[in-house]
């Protein structure tokens, strides 16, 4: 489930239904290892 947490705090900002938040590039860099390493299941 936490994998998929940086992708919908962008993505919903986006489309209007939360406040844009900002957060660090570690976890930025950690949110596209982990989606290269194969935990994709829980992105949107």
């Amino acid at each position: 489930m936490l994998v998929g947490a940086p992708q919908r705090i962008t993505e919903y900002a986006k489309k209007g239904f939360a406040v844009e938040q900002p957060y660090p590039d570690e976890v930025r860099t950690a949110f596209e290892r982990l989606m290269e390493a194969g935990y994709t299941s829980r992105l949107i």
